[in-house]
């Protein structure tokens, strides 16, 4: 009980969410802190997720720092600081580790509704994350960090790249990949 109460307290000082939340997420550890205004958030969301026929909507938070999304019915949520995000443990890994002594901002995207589907459906739900780290991603993002599965993949060029780079070497990436469904 108490350890919970210091890492919230932790968590509302720092402004990183906590970690025990299970969803969908990944966070942009940018060098650089960006500000995202709320209009920017929505169209940014709408290039991204939105389809022209359909609405969408953006709400913020109780605590300033969150943004709820809503496009095509689907909730995502964005949520970023500055100083350094919270994590458990230090990377064995030196290219890893250099992302997380050198960033100093971060903005974390989330699938919130995941909470409420399958880890096996988690796959599509990463898919429209990384949708959007795409758009997100250049060079002041030294790399992703995924919290549920407490990995990190590090900048090495194009999103797609450093992904590839990140699963050859030694990290593993298996919630990535939808399971094939077995016909009867």
């Amino acid at each position: 009980m108490l350890r919970r109460a210091v890492r919230f307290l932790g968590n509302v000082v720092s402004g990183s969410p906590d970690e025990e939340e299970k969803y969908p997420s990944l966070v942009l550890l940018l060098e650089n802190p960006i500000s995202l205004t709320q209009e920017a958030i929505f169209e940014l969301a709408m290039e991204v997720w939105g389809d022209s026929d359909k609405q969408g909507s953006i709400e913020r938070g109780r605590h300033g720092r969150l943004w709820t999304v809503c496009i095509s019915e689907v909730l995502f949520g964005f949520r970023g600081g500055t100083g350094r995000y919270r994590r458990p443990r230090h990377e064995a890994n030196e290219v890893r580790q250099r992302v997380w002594d050198r960033h100093q901002a971060w903005l974390e995207v989330d699938y919130p509704n995941g909470a409420k589907i399958p880890e096996s459906e988690w796959p599509g739900c990463y898919k429209l994350l990384f949708l959007m780290a795409n758009h997100l991603w250049g060079e002041n993002c030294l790399g992703i960090y995924l919290p549920v599965q407490g990995v990190t993949v590090p900048n090495m060029g194009e999103l797609i790249a450093s992904i590839r780079w990140a699963g050859t070497n030694g990290t593993p990436l298996p919630f990535l990949h939808e399971q094939e469904e077995r016909e009867a």
